[in-house]
């Protein structure tokens, strides 16, 4: 992600919003308030597979606001929703027949993907509400076995966003914030899998103004459902600990460890909406989609009945995909009528391209470019959004947001997609990397722009702070962008020229190679330096970094 809601064009706002709201302008206060961390919900522990998809008109699609049944009054199967047997009956689970949720099974090949969850949502676009039912089948390849599964569940920042219907395979179930606890009935002992079903409901939130509209990539708007970070996903296990960061008003606090994916959804009323998703792609017909993925930390969607499609290929034949939310053509101040889509998909495409000969090959089969109808940009694996702001700023020069922020985000697709990092901790390990590709992108299609870049992007905001901070450190935005991403390009590009251009990506491409498909932290990147890089970059590491001593 890269927040540019914080430029100069966005200060004379918050002094107002700052006003308005009658506190001191500390973005800590201006934070989305409404996270339900402090509550611990009781899930009763099922043994049988639970009807919560429904087929066709879901009992949710009702008027936002509207009142719905819960699972536990039950409804007539006429006005939308089966009954339980009906259900139970048509959904079967898809990960492995031969299993019983709760029950391991042992002996699987090292191969096999450790994680591995099976989705089916019924989205209800009018209703702006999903019903779910997901399957998690994940090998414990741990030393030791595990007596609890640990997910972290995303929508539950938002209030009353989520709602967990159910949790099948477990002995005891808690959901605290955006941490579910699933202890199991049995320890899952080492080379043993185990499945658990989970169903629940979202009811999707409006997205927000101000410093709320930043985490629009889950949410809608008259024109758009994003669902980003939509689905429970299994936390990262470090130190025999289960890892969910608290949340916070900066940053992010997804850790992600990768997983395959497999997602079918069916649409309710949705006249002309069509799914923006990434992956591997089924058309299902009568409204229903099916996406799957290997090794991604996330499976995203959006969705929206005004998306314009263009598509084109990488060099390599790598489709890649923009979807814009109708017209993005403006009149330019030249009164030129100009057109940002084109540009957008362009930019995606060259970046593709150059990072994937830095770094490393882009692994996963088609690249997803999204409008945003939000402040700024944020990434997924094989997903971004772009927000519908840089879109209308285009003036027919690459001198702007549209390009750096394409850019930014296709650059998370090394730096959070194949290489994932701990966001709350060292964010600096996926932004700053992310923003000083905009630098190295504009190094080889636009070298006139980089004096400009250094300028607009970096120089005129003075950054100061240490690089590798957590999130947790900072009370203003200001704070944290200067810190990790403003301060992390300047330490990155110093570096650059303590070891040299050679050195420089050679030490990229190892570091891509050596924690591909690994979440790591700042001693990983820095292990990675022989002793004579170490000393010729002592100086940079002193000046920039809290804790220099690698």
């Amino acid at each position: 992600m890269y927040y540019t809601g914080m430029t100069r064009r966005y200060r004379l706002t918050l002094t107002l919003v700052c006003t308005a709201l009658l506190c001191g302008c500390n973005l800590t206060q201006a934070a989305p308030s409404a996270v339900p961390t402090a509550t611990t919900v009781q899930i009763s522990a099922l043994t049988s597979p639970i009807p919560t998809l429904v087929r066709g008109t879901p009992a949710s699609a009702t008027a936002p606001g509207a009142e719905t049944p819960s699972a536990s009054e039950g409804t007539d199967s006429a006005a939308g929703t089966p009954d339980a047997e009906a259900l139970a009956a048509e959904m079967q689970p898809t990960t492995d027949p031969e299993a019983t949720f709760g029950t391991a099974s042992c002996g699987h090949a090292e191969t096999e993907p450790a994680t591995r969850h099976t989705v089916e949502a019924t989205i209800d676009y009018a209703a702006k509400t999903v019903e779910a039912r997901q399957i998690t089948r994940h090998i414990n390849r741990e030393s030791e076995a595990l007596n609890d599964l640990v997910f972290n569940v995303e929508p539950n920042y938002w209030l009353n966003a989520f709602e967990m219907v159910s949790v099948t395979g477990a002995a005891e179930t808690t959901l605290t914030g955006r941490r579910l606890v699933i202890a199991l009935a049995e320890p899952l002992e080492t080379g043993c899998a185990l499945q658990v079903e989970l169903a629940f409901k979202l009811n999707i939130p409006q997205i927000g103004a101000g410093i709320a509209g930043f985490k629009g990539y889950f949410g809608y708007t008259s024109e758009q459902i994003n669902l980003g970070h939509w689905l429970p996903t299994l936390a990262l296990r470090v130190n025999n600990a289960w890892i969910t960061r608290e949340s916070f008003f900066a940053g992010e606090q997804n850790v992600l460890d990768i997983a395959d994916w497999d997602v079918t959804w069916t649409l309710a009323n949705a006249d002309n909406v069509t799914v923006a998703a990434p992956g591997t792609i089924e058309d299902l017909g009568e409204g229903k989609g099916r996406g799957t993925m290997q090794r991604a930390r996330d499976y995203s969607l959006s969705l929206s009945d005004t998306f314009i499609v263009l598509r084109d290929l990488t060099v390599t034949g790598i489709p890649v995909e923009l979807y814009t939310l109708g017209s993005t053509e403006v009149t330019a101040p030249n009164g030129q009528l100009v057109d940002g889509a084109p540009h957008a998909l362009t930019m995606a495409i060259r970046a593709l391209e150059l990072f994937s000969e830095k770094f490393g090959a882009y692994i996963y089969p088609r690249m997803i470019v999204v409008e945003g109808d939000f402040p700024d940009g944020m990434e997924f694996s094989g997903f971004a959004f772009v927000s519908r702001t840089w879109f209308r700023q285009y003036v027919g020069q690459p001198d702007g947001f549209l390009t750096l922020i394409t850019v930014h985000e296709v650059a998370h697709q090394w730096w959070y997609a194949r290489v994932g990092s701990d966001s709350a901790m060292t964010p600096w390990l996926d932004e700053a990397l992310s923003t000083y590709c905009e630098h190295l992108f504009l190094e080889q299609f636009y070298p006139n722009l980089t004096a400009w870049w250094w300028d607009f992007r970096v120089n005129a905001y003075a950054p100061s702070g240490f690089v590798d901070s957590s999130v947790y450190e900072f009370t203003t935005l200001r704070e944290y962008i200067n810190a990790i991403y403003l301060n992390g390009v300047r330490m990155l590009h110093q570096m650059r020229i303590d070891l040299g251009e050679g050195v420089y990506f050679d030490l990229m491409k190892r570091y891509v190679t050596a924690y591909d498909g690994k979440v790591v932290g700042s001693t990983a990147f820095w292990g990675l330096l022989t002793e004579d890089q170490l000393a010729a970059t002592r100086t940079t590491r002193a000046q920039f970094l809290r804790r220099a001593d690698f």
